[in-house]
């Protein structure tokens, strides 16, 4: 490829891996191998003020798509810096509800931005259009035919830029919605990164994709340095500086722990699933209307403070990284601390006065782990013997572990309920028999938390 304007000019392309008839597997794009023409400017990371706030999606009709080349993009009077010579895009095939699916998700990914998204022509208005039907040689007889979408970029705001989206996807929305998404996005100055959450991914992940407010490594398949500077984007951060905010999605909060109606015990612990299609910001537990504990980790772990015996009204609140918030709410009833030999149901098993998930629960207290998220108390730890279970915290001073499990001391002084017999899962018979100190209740151990993952 060559340049096609005066000023610095790359295409951002993605190329369909697959023919349309084979891409029931979400064909993921690929890098096309164009030159680096010059070094690139260097990242803007001020707000930009860009020239319009509206993203024009045009399906090409019957009768195609008429652009025509010129020196800088103008979507008011169809010229494209990429087009060769005047060209026809041809028809869009898939259907109304492929197409309605298509923009209902591309809406609702832009929708946390302060940019509308139509697919009604503006007319001789300021706009970023993007074409979507045809095949990539109606544009440019020097393309491949896999190519499935492009966009002039610079590292800047391209101006009324017109962007493409190939008819070679399918009916298939999601990657249709994905494609648009990059696209679109290079007209704005961000390049492909490694986040397969992101729509500027080259690698397989999720549908939908959403812009994400992380900042990722540049790169197609391997991470490289950023082309418009610095090692990461946030493609995120970056809309939101250019347009400010819109009305972002909700996260969709539920509460796993303790269940709505449920009895529980003082200081019991609230278990919540938080998920945002951008990026979960905090978790906060309100109890009777008071907020009473906040995370920023997940898994979301929320200890309840001091409360009166009786019906409490717990609601757990999730916020994105625009503060919108998600909630939901269940009520519990608070009883009596419980003690070994009741106060706990099921799987459950008492721990410093509270019920929490006991053996015979998948990532309950006793469980073979090797990294925290294994564990529902999200705590795992490995002895020197290289064993590791999931702990939960108990005091060393007072028995406060169930039968089976003695409080042993962790390296940094914190106390942790141990298998009292640690060659199998756990001993859940009472056993007496165990090290010297055991009738102290304390068992000098070498702990640490687990950190290697499973492979």
């Amino acid at each position: 490829m060559r340049a096609m304007r005066a000023r610095t000019l790359w295409i951002g392309v993605a190329i369909a891996a697959l023919p349309a008839a084979a891409l029931a597997d979400r064909p993921r794009p690929t890098k096309i191998n164009a030159p680096v023409l010059v070094p690139r400017t260097a990242r803007l990371l001020a707000p930009l003020d860009p020239s319009s706030r509206l993203i024009y999606v045009k399906r090409c009709p019957e009768t195609g798509c008429v652009v025509r080349f010129g020196p800088a993009d103008d979507s008011r009077s169809d010229i494209s810096s990429i087009a060769q010579g005047t060209r026809t895009i041809g028809q869009f095939s898939q259907g109304d509800a492929v197409w309605e699916a298509m923009m209902t998700c591309v809406r609702a990914t832009y929708a946390p931005f302060n940019i509308g998204v139509t697919d009604t022509d503006p007319g001789n208005v300021a706009h970023y259009e993007h074409l979507v039907g045809g095949r990539s040689t109606d544009l440019r007889s020097d393309f491949g035919p896999g190519v499935g979408g492009v966009s002039p970029f610079t590292c800047e705001e391209i101006p009324n830029a017109i962007s493409f989206t190939f008819d070679v996807w399918g009916p298939d929305p999601d990657s249709l919605c994905y494609v648009v998404a990059q696209e679109t996005a290079h007209a704005f100055g961000l390049e492909h990164e490694m986040n397969n959450k992101d729509p500027l991914t080259y690698l397989s992940g999720p549908f939908p994709k959403r812009f994400q407010a992380a900042d990722a490594p540049c790169g197609e398949f391997a991470d490289r340095a950023c082309e418009c500077g610095g090692s990461s984007q946030n493609s995120y951060l970056h809309i939101l500086g250019m347009f400010g905010p819109g009305v972002p999605t909700a996260p969709t909060v539920t509460i796993r722990s303790p269940t709505a109606g449920k009895q529980v015990q003082p200081h019991f612990v609230t278990k919540v699933d938080a998920i945002d299609d951008v990026a979960v910001d905090r978790v906060e537990l309100h109890i009777d209307g008071t907020k009473v504990a906040e995370t920023t980790i997940a898994p979301y772990r929320l200890i309840a403070p001091d409360l009166a015996e009786g019906l409490h009204t717990v609601e757990a609140r999730g916020f994105d990284v625009q503060g919108t918030p998600g909630s939901t709410t269940i009520e519990v009833d608070l009883g009596p601390p419980c003690t070994a030999s009741k106060g706990c149901e099921g799987d459950d098993v008492c721990v410093m006065g509270g019920c929490v998930a006991g053996p015979g629960a998948p990532g309950g207290l006793g469980n073979f782990c090797q990294a925290n998220t294994e564990c529902l108390s999200n705590h795992c730890v490995e002895d020197s013997a290289g064993d590791s279970f999931c702990v939960e915290d108990c005091d060393l001073t007072a028995g406060s572990c169930p039968s089976g499990f003695l409080c042993v001391q962790a390296t940094d002084a914190s106390g942790v309920c141990w298998p009292s017999e640690d060659t199998g899962c756990c001993d859940t018979s009472g056993s007496s028999s165990g090290p010297a100190l055991l009738g102290l209740g304390v068992l000098a151990l070498v702990l640490r938390p687990r950190r290697r993952r499973r492979t």
